[in-house]
């Protein structure tokens, strides 16, 4: 028997599709403070080894900023861009090509990373 998505897995799911459609992003994830994938929209594929490795809420928290953050990251292979955001003790990340426009990906995913937080504090005891 398959488990029915809780409200609170229904609403990440739900924003990180809305984040992938408006930003037309190759590919929105949103992970946990220890990296693990809660949502994901597109192709979580292309996301290269060194970066997923360094996605996780604590490692944003440790580094201090996202560019301290992403500097182990070999970009030189990957034609991709990338966007991070905090939300909540989560982490959200964009991944789009020249396709996106970068003023659409930086605007939505900041008001998809407030959107997040809220949605985590409404569903806190979910």
């Amino acid at each position: 028997m398959v488990p029915t998505p809780t409200e609170r897995q229904l609403a990440l799911f739900s924003a990180l599709e809305d984040v992938h459609e408006l930003t037309q992003a190759v590919v929105a994830i949103l992970v946990d403070e220890s990296g693990t994938t809660i949502a994901v929209a597109g192709d979580e594929d292309v996301i290269a080894a060194d970066l997923r490795a360094v996605l996780s809420g604590s490692k944003l928290a440790e580094a201090g900023s996202v560019r301290a953050l992403l500097e182990p990251v070999d970009f030189s292979a990957n034609p991709l861009n990338v966007s991070i955001f905090a939300a909540g003790p989560m982490l959200l990340a964009i991944l789009f090509d020249a396709e996106s426009d970068l003023g659409t990906v930086q605007a939505v995913g900041k008001q998809a990373a407030e959107m997040i937080a809220e949605i985590l504090t409404a569903t806190a005891t979910n």
